[in-house]
């Protein structure tokens, strides 16, 4: 977590992250000078040579492939965000940086961008290179975020269909309709977005109850931890056209993601008509 209180340009926020600089492995040299000078950031060789204590680098990414070292998901690194196409001028990025300040952790890429990344095991190092986190827990909070990030591209931006069987016929068309979303450009071209907050723990007054997720002390924000425990929040939102939760006995082969999502998350809510799902976890 950081307490910066500058967005990139120098803007005060008092919120949580503040930018010194960006790595830009991707991007060409005279487009990463055009963003320095439009963010108001100095470009880094690489995450060696970032700022050390509370000030961040942004990852900045034209493909897939430039963020698939392990160690551009780890401190200083907090933010991790693809220019869009045309952006010259470094007005889309500053904005989604700006965006970015106001969480611990931030993603935003393209449907074809993330979905060879495996975000749900990139997010989990970048958590846990922040809070640790054991065995048990770790595999539990990663298979959970695969599962959410998963329903954001497949079905989300992608509107892509689940299975309504196991049979051969339905994951030949479950594959050709994955397929045939990846090749449109403007579905592969919607985002997803990522914020990540992690709150320390908090002592919630004895004798309280515990519903549906986490729930504050008198006083504490809505998203703070109890009992000792940190709690990190994630939310997650997609460009689709949303859906609305069905029953179990509802869904298809491949329809109980949320259900699965919900056992080891300690908080699940759903919102945007379905576009958006903000996830808590005891860490």
């Amino acid at each position: 977590m950081t307490d910066g209180d500058t967005l990139p340009g120098g803007a005060a926020t008092g919120l949580r992250t503040r930018f010194a600089g960006f790595v830009a492995p991707g991007l060409p040299p005279d487009r990463s000078d055009r963003l320095a000078r439009a963010l108001g950031l100095r470009p880094a060789d690489g995450p060696a040579e970032g700022p050390a204590g509370s000030e961040a680098l942004a990852l900045l990414l034209s493909d897939g492939s430039a963020a698939e070292e392990e160690s551009l998901w780890l401190p200083p690194v907090a933010a991790w965000v693809e220019p869009a196409a045309g952006d010259e001028d470094g007005r889309g990025v500053a904005a989604l940086l700006a965006e970015a300040s106001g969480t611990d952790l931030y993603v935003n890429l393209t449907t074809a961008t993330a979905h060879d990344l495996q975000l749900g095991g990139r997010l989990l190092a970048a958590i846990g290179a922040r809070h640790p986190l054991s065995g048990h827990r770790r595999d539990d909070i990663e298979l959970a975020l695969h599962e959410a990030v998963s329903n954001a591209l497949v079905h989300g931006n992608l509107g892509v269909s689940g299975m309504k069987e196991l049979s051969a016929q339905e994951l030949e068309r479950f594959s050709r309709d994955l397929g045939d979303g990846l090749a449109d450009p403007v579905l592969a071209a919607r985002r997803i977005a990522i914020a990540v907050r992690i709150d320390p723990p908090q002592t919630a007054p004895a004798g309280r109850g515990r519903g549906f997720g986490p729930e504050p002390a008198e006083g504490l924000p809505e998203d703070a931890s109890e009992n000792g425990r940190a709690l990190a929040t994630v939310e997650i939102t997609d460009q689709g056209a949303g859906f609305v939760p069905r029953r179990p006995e509802q869904a298809g082969a491949s329809g109980r993601g949320l259900d699965l999502i919900g056992s080891i998350a300690d908080g699940l809510e759903i919102e945007d008509g379905g576009r958006r799902i903000r996830l808590r976890f005891r860490l």
